[in-house]
């Protein structure tokens, strides 16, 4: 019944959709092109303290992390919530080597995106759908 939908389980949904396809997406749209996608994400590390080795492990499975967090959170419940943790250290992580290259304005559009996870998962705290 539409009325016993609570404003906090609406908000829920519209979180896991935007979070669940980006993350997705983020992830589908690299794998036909994951060469050229880490040749070029590489190259603008090559003035950091990164390996070349490490960064380029990273990028490769990076989408493969990204695909599965989206999928874990479009699919909710219990594996939602495991989505939203991997898809925020996902950013945690790419938020490390963003700032690596100072770049600020990059660094910021991320923190936007660890403030969304943590708002989702404290979300489903709230909500009473998160036990375990």
């Amino acid at each position: 019944m539409m009325s016993s939908i609570t404003a906090n389980q609406l908000a829920q949904l519209v979180m896991r959709i935007g979070l669940g396809i980006n993350m997705l997406m983020h992830g589908l749209v690299r794998l036909p092109k994951l060469s050229a996608f880490v040749d070029k994400m590489a190259a603008g590390f090559a003035d950091t303290v990164l390996p070349d080795v490490v960064t380029r492990a990273f990028l490769y499975g990076l989408p493969l992390v990204e695909l599965a967090s989206g999928v874990l959170i479009l699919l909710g419940g219990s594996l939602g919530k495991w989505g939203y943790f991997i898809g925020g250290l996902t950013v945690g992580a790419l938020l490390f080597g963003t700032t690596l290259k100072e770049d600020w304005a990059t660094a910021g559009s991320q923190l936007v995106y660890i403030i969304a996870f943590y708002l989702a998962l404290r979300g489903l705290e709230s909500s009473g759908r998160s036990r375990r």
